[in-house]
């Protein structure tokens, strides 16, 4: 027993020594306090933290959420067909059209086409139409307590207080998922900051009901992320050959004319071109899967999401979009 009770302090010890981590024993109340201390400290007003701490609740079903996270690893063809839908392609196509004017308005300040603007946004709100409807700081305050990267999440609520002071926000107007991530292009609060953008001239970056702010901020992420006009993000190919798995994957990048020479073809069987950018080949279900000849546009997008799947598929996507070039 005394030596399980030693084990047990030595963990409480651990939680804490963390700053911002949960223990069993401290009630959100107190966490509360700490965490105002910190965020004080970290340039959050004391008139903002009064307004805002009091309202703060511990959502259960966030952290019942963050915990059923799926194990189960999809394949990137089960992926792509969920997200590459002919549904999906149809209504981006039919809002690019909708839109053009501001698109190209948007398009020409930032260097990001149409087709991947509309892509991103189909992506990750189904339009405009799912941007979430939890409140952002009590999901934040929640993830934030219970422990399971409490580090992170307190940072992006201190994040989120100071768009409420900056933006002289009401806070009960942030709402979106509830990981945290905001709006129609779903930025978490530190994005939001870096990157949203008031497109319109209105006074607000509203990327929740305003839609030229949201579409101008998911090209204005591209491209301060370096995004390349006139680039493709990639392409499907083709292999003549198996390619060596050393030569495969985003760390490596060659000419084309490289991969000319190791059998990658395009689609079509006709020959890569050997005038473009260096490209690197990747294979998301491994060599029995699909090849993609990938450029730094699709490092950008990587930025975006830290997922091959996801990037290859919004990639594709918007190549739907655009009608399959």
């Amino acid at each position: 027993m005394a030596m399980k009770s030693f084990l047990l302090g030595v963990v409480l010890c651990v939680l804490f020594a963390g700053g911002m981590a949960f223990a069993q024993d401290q009630s959100f109340e107190v966490w509360r306090e700490t965490f105002a201390t910190q965020a004080q400290a970290s340039g959050v007003l004391p008139q903002t933290l009064a307004r805002v701490l009091p309202t703060l609740s511990f959502d259960e079903s966030v952290i019942e959420l963050d915990r059923k996270q799926p194990e189960t690893q999809l394949t990137f063809a089960a992926y792509k067909q969920r997200i590459v839908s002919p549904a999906r392609v149809q209504r981006g196509r039919q809002l690019k059209a909708e839109y053009a004017s501001l698109l190209a308005q948007i398009s020409k300040r930032y260097g990001v086409s149409p087709s991947m603007i509309i892509a991103l946004w189909g992506m990750e709100s189904s339009f405009g139409t799912s941007p979430g409807s939890y409140s952002i700081l009590d999901s934040l305050a929640s993830l934030a307590y219970e422990g399971r990267r409490a580090s992170f999440f307190q940072n992006e609520l201190i994040e989120a207080l100071k768009i409420v002071q900056e933006e002289k926000m009401d806070p009960d107007l942030l709402e979106g998922s509830w990981a945290g991530a905001m709006g129609q292009c779903q930025f978490m609060p530190s994005t939001y900051r870096r990157y949203a953008v008031d497109f319109d001239g209105d006074g607000r970056r509203d990327i929740w009901d305003n839609d030229a702010d949201a579409l101008a901020s998911i090209a204005h992420y591209l491209q301060a992320e370096g995004w390349k006009p006139g680039v493709r993000w990639g392409r499907a190919v083709k292999l003549v050959r198996p390619v060596p798995a050393a030569q495969i994957g985003l760390e490596v990048k060659h000419p084309l004319s490289f991969w000319h020479t190791h059998g990658v073809q395009l689609m079509s069987g006709k020959p890569l071109s050997l005038i473009g950018p260096t490209a690197s080949l990747i294979q998301p279900d491994g060599p029995r899967g699909p090849s993609y000849l990938v450029y730094d546009n699709f490092r950008a997008l990587m930025r975006w999401n830290r997922s091959t799947y996801f990037a290859t598929s919004v990639g594709l996507l918007a190549d739907q979009i655009e009608g399959g070039k």
